[in-house]
């Protein structure tokens, strides 16, 4: 075991909705309850504090707000050449609300450091990607379907759109040498669907070409799904990434 160092501790908590210790909020709950004791209680908060009242609506933009913990472990896999232990137990949703907006913060109450071996990297982080995703992000996905009737393409999309966003516009930008992410990334895209609890990978399922969208005059990898996030604004604003958005002009 090891730890993160000062550097890597102020980037993620800078960027990536990360802080440790004891909570400053009162509304916080762990992963383990939400995946061993329901969602539903926890999401009818969220529906309030989002405007909505659907309870799918709310389990989708949780797990948008969950895809943080997906980006927090990658990148440290790619740019630190170290996994944050993940522990259902001692990583919180703390719920914290920003220019109207509900952006919860993922605590985590230990945290150590599984540094990468000096060789087969890829024994190393197939296992890791299982501790993450069929440990900790399968069952809650599972769950909130099951309770809420959201499809799990959507919850599985939420979450892999932040990893694409991590790898190609995070990772490319920092001022850190990370040799392996290419590799970790695809390494990624071709794990065994089991442990995502899906007949198709869905790190590989939704990594679709972009295409060139006039209205935002970009190239844009456009959803799949469309994840509800206009149904908690009062203009119906929608993703630029939605694909009804996509589809209408």
């Amino acid at each position: 075991m090891s730890s993160l160092t000062k550097q890597e501790f102020r980037f993620l908590e800078e960027s990536c909705r990360f802080i440790t210790g004891e909570t400053e909020v009162e509304d916080t709950i762990s992963l383990h309850d939400l995946i061993h004791n329901g969602s539903i209680d926890y999401l009818e908060k969220v529906k309030n504090v989002l405007g909505t009242d659907e309870l799918d609506v709310a389990a989708s933009l949780l797990m948008k707000r969950l895809g943080f913990l997906t980006v927090n472990y990658l990148l440290s896999m790619s740019a630190f050449n170290k996994t944050i232990k993940v522990d259902s137990a001692e990583i919180w949703i703390d719920s914290f609300v920003e220019n109207n907006s509900w952006l919860p913060k993922l605590r985590y109450t230990n945290v150590e450091a599984v540094v990468a071996p000096a060789d087969d990297r890829e024994a190393w982080r197939l296992s890791h990607f299982d501790e993450l995703f069929g440990g900790i992000i399968t069952p809650l996905i599972n769950r909130m379907a099951k309770e809420t009737k959201v499809s799990r393409q959507t919850l599985w999309e939420n979450i892999m759109l932040y990893v694409y966003w991590m790898y190609e516009s995070i990772l490319p930008n920092l001022d850190i040498e990370a040799p392996n992410q290419e590799e970790d990334f695809a390494s990624l895209r071709k794990a065994n669907p089991a442990i995502f609890g899906m007949r198709r990978n869905p790190a590989a399922t939704f990594y679709k070409p972009k295409t060139y969208v006039e209205q935002h005059q970009a190239e844009i990898r456009v959803r799949t799904t469309c994840c509800y996030y206009y149904k908690t604004t009062s203009e119906g604003t929608r993703c630029s990434t939605c694909p009804l958005d996509c589809k209408i002009n």
